[in-house]
């Protein structure tokens, strides 16, 4: 019994440890902060620029702040989580309206997704972020031509601006495949699960009698543990590098900086 508990508490441990570093490193906050980060390099030093001039304009007349990023590559995290990072740690949109909105794309894995702060997901519903993929993002992002890129995000910014003033209506019935909303990553299902497991054994071998669980009784670890991994699977903001990187974009001029928003996993996803 007592190796059985021994091997519990190194698993739990071990697990632990993996969750704090689940994740993948995001692009680091902009300084001077910009609106279109294209960290790929897939667009032109003036196409960026046009795409910033029409969000920072935006962004003065609404306070609505629509974010577009690229990057070479995600790695093994998932496009939802990628940008739903980038959209919390980032700040992206005013921190009491949540009013933001993040356009990523990772060019080597091929995918694109639209993630909404809280305030934006009643008008820029995962329906409508759905349709703007498949419409205005996807079909612009598969041309061959140099501008493919900067249409698409142009076009995707154009029907954001549109479903943000009610203008930009998804058919009716419209799904395609709309997926299950973000914010609930493996690491977070894993880290509950575990507890759940831990919970339940050490219920086990406490009903068994004044000689199981001592191990845990006498050393108090069982608490520490569970704790340590609530924090881990629910920690917020923690756990991802701030990698670096040779950034593209315009000069960041006009766009007075981020407001402290925030998402819960809105949006909608895609591939080309």
């Amino acid at each position: 019994m007592k190796k059985l508990l021994s091997i519990l508490v190194l698993f739990s441990l071990v697990l632990s440890v993996g969750l704090r570093s689940y994740g993948q490193n995001i692009p680091p906050k902009p300084n001077p902060p910009r609106l279109v980060n294209d960290v790929a390099h897939v667009m032109t030093p003036d196409q960026v620029a046009a795409l910033e001039s029409k969000l920072v304009a935006y962004d003065d007349s609404t306070s609505v702040q629509i974010v577009i990023v690229t990057v070479p590559t995600i790695g093994d995290a998932s496009i939802e989580d990628y940008a739903l990072k980038i959209l919390r740690d980032w700040g992206v949109g005013n921190k009491k309206t949540n009013n933001g909105i993040v356009v990523l794309a990772a060019i080597q894995e091929r995918k694109v997704t639209i993630s909404t702060g809280y305030g934006m997901e009643g008008s820029v519903t995962d329906v409508i972020s759905k349709e703007i993929i498949d419409n205005e993002i996807v079909p612009n992002f598969r041309g061959a031509d140099a501008d493919n890129y900067y249409r698409g995000f142009s076009r995707a910014a154009d029907a954001i601006i549109k479903a943000a003033a009610g203008e930009y209506k998804a058919p009716e019935g419209y799904d395609n495949g709309n997926r299950h909303r973000r914010g609930k990553g493996g690491g977070n299902i894993i880290g509950v699960i575990v507890i759940i497991f831990i919970v339940i054994i050490l219920a086990i071998f406490r009903g068994g009698g004044g000689g199981g669980g001592g191990l845990f009784r006498g050393s108090g670890i069982l608490p520490f543990i569970i704790g340590d991994m609530i924090g881990s699977a629910g920690r917020r903001g923690g756990g991802w590098g701030g990698g670096g990187g040779d950034w593209g974009g315009g000069g960041g001029g006009g766009f007075g900086g981020f407001g402290g928003g925030s998402g819960g996993g809105g949006g909608a996803s895609g591939s080309w």
